[in-house]
């Protein structure tokens, strides 16, 4: 049987539905905020960050301690850049008088 509906019921159907709406239409606003972008954003770059400290510190460290061949792989790499560097920029000066 059909229930049947005073105008009090429909007044507070209304009331509710506006309710919901206006909260939804206010979460939407704060989150199209430019600062809420923003501050998501940062969070977004923060956490990329924070993985990817974490995958450097595990190629770096393990259960056993730091593994140093490793970190001389790195040194050694990153001298032969410097000194490759160097070299260039060198012979682009003798080159280019």
């Amino acid at each position: 049987m059909a229930k049947i509906r005073t105008p009090e019921n429909t007044r507070a159907d209304i009331a509710a539905a506006r309710a919901r709406l206006a909260a939804g239409v206010q979460g939407l606003v704060s989150q199209a905020h430019p600062a809420a972008l923003k501050r998501d954003a940062a969070d977004q770059v923060k956490a990329k960050a924070l993985g990817l400290v974490a995958s450097a510190r595990a190629e770096v460290v393990d259960g056993a301690g730091v593994r140093w061949n490793r970190i001389g792989t790195v040194v050694l790499l990153s001298t032969g850049i410097l000194l490759v560097a160097v070299v260039l920029r060198a012979l682009k000066r003798l080159v280019f008088r």
